[in-house]
């Protein structure tokens, strides 16, 4: 073997070896909206970038929805990693965005394989394997992958079928395997199918061929971990995926990034177990107060 694949080699054993949560495989229908009081979720806000830390200014249960307020920097997760899973969510944008998000798009997200130490990636995040919330961008993927306090690996990866635009690199089936973040990078991002080249970092921002509805209109997104694959469904259209997830497990969290954002339904499923119409909403909801 040449000295620098086996110095490789030797790195990914390192990073792969640190300890993985034991994962569950849902066997029916966890609602993960069920307990108001988040005792099973853990909370990781930043002091210096939260307008508060405190849980019920960040977020808050009332008649069944989550109101993800905006007010924090960071995001909040289950205390339980799982495995092979449907997860279905239904969200809509709320009207407030604050801080450095108060003229910019709306962003939250959904953190999925979380693994590691809480923070690992600068601080704020987790190692993880995002579906990104962003208006213009929902659908997109981020890996993440950060360091352990002793500035070890914490390996994340994941391979997509991608072409190579002007502003990076979208997915596109049958397009050129690539493994994401290239080596010697931190975080990559993987764009979804159909993101407008034009997309600007502001409030409000619509592409031309966005599969989301407006501000204020209710949307479904799934994402489908079966295995080490990985796709994302925006009402009922596959709109990202990929394959070979390193981990294929983890823990769920909710991203926090001032923006509002309110979700009526978080539930994980089988793989295959989920029998409703993809995309279809569910029945409406009081509406959010």
């Amino acid at each position: 073997m040449l000295p620098h694949l086996f110095l490789l080699t030797l790195a990914l054993i390192a990073a792969s070896s640190l300890p993985l949560a034991v994962a569950k495989a849902p066997d029916g229908k966890i609602d993960l909206l069920a307990d108001p009081s988040f005792k099973d979720w853990i909370f990781h806000l930043s002091e210096k970038n939260s307008l508060s830390t405190r849980r019920e200014d960040v977020a808050v249960i009332r008649d069944g929805i989550l109101q993800v307020t905006g007010k924090g920097f960071g995001y909040f997760r289950t205390r339980e990693a799982y495995r092979d899973y449907h997860l279905v969510l239904e969200y809509k944008w709320g009207e407030k965005t604050w801080s450095k998000r108060a003229d910019r798009a709306r962003d939250c997200g959904l953190l999925l394989h979380c693994h590691g130490p809480d923070g690992s990636f600068g601080g704020a995040w987790m190692s993880c394997i995002q579906a990104q919330m962003l208006e213009g961008s929902m659908g997109d993927i981020n890996v993440l992958q950060g360091k352990t306090r002793e500035g070890k690996l914490i390996l994340t990866s994941l391979t997509c079928e991608v072409e190579k635009t002007a502003r990076g690199h979208r997915w596109k089936q049958g397009g050129t395997p690539l493994a994401f973040p290239p080596a010697g990078k931190s975080a990559a991002s993987i764009r979804w199918k159909d993101r407008d080249p034009a997309w600007k970092d502001v409030k409000g921002f619509r592409g031309s061929r966005d599969v989301d509805k407006p501000v204020g209109e209710w949307n479904r997104m799934e994402v489908i971990c079966d295995g080490a694959s990985y796709r994302i469904l925006l009402n009922g259209i596959v709109v990202n995926e990929g394959r070979d997830a390193r981990p294929a497990s983890g823990f769920i969290g909710i991203q926090n990034e001032w923006a509002e954002c309110f979700i009526r339904r978080l539930e994980l499923w089988p793989v295959g177990g989920f029998k409703e119409e993809t995309g279809k909403l569910s029945e409406p909801l009081p509406p959010c107060r």
